[in-house]
Parts: C-alpha cells; sequence; structure tokens
C-alpha cells in the first residue's frame, strides 16, 4: 500500500479514478474455500465481515473520470471498532498486542524505512510486477515489492483467546498462504502472492482473534498500483512557478493525470487541466498560479490510480 499506499487512511487523499478503455484477462481466484474466508463459528469473522460479498469480482474495472471510481481497497465493506493507526499504513484496535519480524523478500528500496529487517517493522505489501524497470533515479513514495511472493512473520501477544483468523479483502486477487494455524500466536512465514494480471488492485488483510470483542489488525496491499516520486507526494508547486511530477506504471502503460484543485495545471497559462504520459513513466511540469491547492489524478487503462496532492510551495525567484 498507499497507500500512495498504501496509502492516510493509508489511502485517505481522495483517489482519482482511472480512465476509461483497455480490457484485462480476470485470474483465477485462489484455492481458499468459502468456509476457510468467513468461518461462521467464529462470532469476530460474524460482525467483522458481515458486509462482505462473497461473490469476487476478479478486476476492479477501469473508470472515467466522473468521481464516482474512489476505492478505499474494501475498508467500508468491513464492520470495525474504534482503530488507531500503527504506522506504515496499518491499523488496529491495540497496536501493542502483534508484533513484527522481518520484512518482505525481494523489495527495491522506497523512501521510507520499511525494509528493515528489525522486529517491530509492518512489511511493504506493494507489489510492482516491473519494478525493476524504475528508473535508477526514481525513488517511489512507498517501498515496492517485485511480483513475486511476499513473506514475513507476525505474532500475538494479547489476552484474546484464538484461533486467530486471516481474511483478505478482495481476496479473489490476492493468495495468503501459511498464517496461524489452530491456536498458534506465531506465524513465522506467513506468504502473500498476487493473482491478478494484468490489472491492478488494492486492499487490506485483516487478522483478528476469533471471538467478539477482537483484537484486529489491518495491514495494506497493493497490487500494481502507480508509483509517484517519492519528491511528487505531495508536490509543492511554487506559487507562480513550477515543478516536475514523476510518477511510474507497473504494467508499462500511459499515465493520464488530471488537475483536481485549483491555482496549479499542466501549462503556463493555467489552462491545461490534464496531460498524458509516454508508456511506463510520466514525466512532466505543472505549473503554479497564486495559490495552487488541490491534487493530481493518475490512472491508466487497467484500473491503476494514485492521488497526488498539490500544496503551495515558496514563490518562485523574483516573484
Amino acid at each position: 500500500m498507499s497507500v500512495t499506499r498504501f496509502l492516510a487512511l493509508c489511502f485517505a487523499v481522495s483517489l482519482a479514478s482511472g480512465c476509461a478503455g483497455g480490457s484485462v484477462t480476470p485470474a483465477a481466484p485462489p484455492a481458499q474455500t468459502a468456509s476457510a474466508l468467513f468461518p461462521a463459528e467464529s462470532s469476530a469473522a460474524r460482525r467483522i465481515l458481515a458486509n462482505v460479498s462473497r461473490d469476487g469480482a476478479a478486476v476492479r474495472s477501469p473508470q472515467g473520470w466522473s468521481g464516482d471510481g474512489d476505492d478505499d481497497g474494501g475498508w467500508n465493506e468491513l464492520v470495525l471498532p474504534a482503530i488507531q493507526s500503527c504506522g506504515n499504513g496499518t491499523f488496529a484496535t491495540d497496536c501493542a498486542v502483534w508484533l513484527w519480524t522481518g520484512s518482505p523478500h525481494g523489495t527495491r528500496s522506497g523512501s521510507r524505512s520499511a525494509l528493515s529487517a528489525a522486529t517491530g517493522t509492518p512489511p511493504a505489501l506493494n507489489f510492482c510486477r516491473d519494478a525493476g524497470l524504475i528508473p535508477l533515479d526514481f525513488t517511489t513514495a512507498d517501498p515496492v515489492v517485485t511480483r513475486g511472493p511476499a513473506q514475513f512473520a507476525l505474532g500475538y501477544a494479547g489476552t484474546k483467546p484464538g484461533p486467530i483468523v486471516t481474511f483478505a479483502t478482495r481476496w479473489w486477487n490476492l493468495a495468503v498462504q501459511n498464517s496461524f494455524t489452530g491456536t498458534a500466536t506465531v506465524a513465522p512465514a506467513i506468504t502473500v502472492t498476487p493473482v491478478l494480471s494484468g490489472a491492478a488492485a488494492r486492499g487490506w488483510l485483516v487478522f483478528f482473534t476469533w471471538s467478539w470483542p477482537a483484537d484486529i489488525l489491518l495491514v495494506p496491499y497493493a497490487i500494481d498500483e502507480i508509483q509517484p516520486e517519492a519528491g511528487s507526494s505531495p508536490l509543492a508547486v511554487p506559487q507562480r512557478g513550477s515543478a516536475r511530477l514523476r510518477a511510474f506504471d507497473c504494467l508499462g502503460r500511459k499515465i493520464a493525470a488530471k488537475r483536481d484543485g485549483s491555482g496549479f495545471g499542466f501549462s503556463a497559462d493555467l489552462r491545461a487541466a490534464t496531460a498524458v504520459s509516454q508508456p511506463g513513466l510520466l514525466d512532466t511540469t505543472v505549473f503554479g498560479g497564486a495559490s495552487p491547492a488541490g491534487s493530481i489524478g493518475l490512472s491508466d487503462d487497467r484500473g491503476a490510480r494514485a492521488a497526488v496532492p498539490v500544496v503551495a510551495g515558496s514563490p518562485a525567484p523574483g516573484r
């Protein structure tokens, strides 16, 4: 996640909707049964997952700029009590009872320290198929993981009785293996593998104890979403000056950028509200007026999307 990932709720900035067009081939769902995903014997599962659809749509369809394409990764389907931020996009009812060890394999460093191997560091589950093609001078706003499986360890140190349930929103896009079994309170090798091909998606891994009220942990994940450059999110556009906006497309598609706000644009006269990149990499100039404010929605024709907040920077020299 973004988010970016994964991402204030992790994705608290309103995410721009994707451009229409293009087709994708749905991937086969992982070999998981409904009874395992939605255990009826668990009172916590019955409450937390009460509104989650059992019928999966294999991809998030690309949508036009209608303003109704925001995607919180299925968060709105979960029935949750009060939760708190635990850092790096994760949330929990009580952060102290969940213990992290290690980090995903096969990562490419981003701007934060999420990839250290120290205990207490959540994994960065931001999958990107073409991560190896990211330019050397480009630092992603969030660390990215190559398309293969990511593995991490998680322990539970709370007092609520087990078993611990593992659930993934948009579960048809992601396979989760080797999680908590029986009444175990440690899962040393949880393995997360994207099964979606040719399209983008995001969601949440949800871990919770068996009975209600439960201890709950939420971890964001993303599959082939657009990756803004670290220095571009947020994008500080100087008053009556300009700033460089760059973003990488994990599926090698063209990125469409659209203005949502005022006081800035993609031309010196601020009239241009949109820009389109070459395949794979957006590299464009954003011009500022007296008070740049808003966001820039990024999307491709495979459903990938991201939002870059725009803030007013220092006035350009001589202004």
